[in-house]
């Protein structure tokens, strides 16, 4: 796995650990890959912009909170799955 998706991944691996991620962090992210894999961490992305966005929801609705960790969960899986 290329540095870059590394990256991504560790992003993912910290908020499912209960961490948080900034927009401007995401800024900084970036990725090249291609298939399915593009695809996982594409959709990932999107999951993590809207994560971070959510801040101040997510921390006002501990449901809501654990359903975006959960849909980040499913995205790294997803990641995991493509990269064998």
């Amino acid at each position: 796995m290329e540095r870059d998706i590394k990256d991504v991944v560790g992003v993912l691996m910290r908020v499912l650990d209960g961490g948080e991620v900034s927009p401007a962090e995401l800024d900084d992210l970036g990725f090249d890959a291609d298939g399915d894999l593009e695809t996982a961490l594409n959709e990932a992305y999107v999951r993590l912009r809207e994560f971070a966005h959510d801040r101040d929801l997510r921390r006002a609705d501990l449901k809501h909170d654990r359903a975006m960790r959960l849909d980040l969960q499913t995205c790294l899986d997803k990641i995991v799955s493509a990269s064998d």
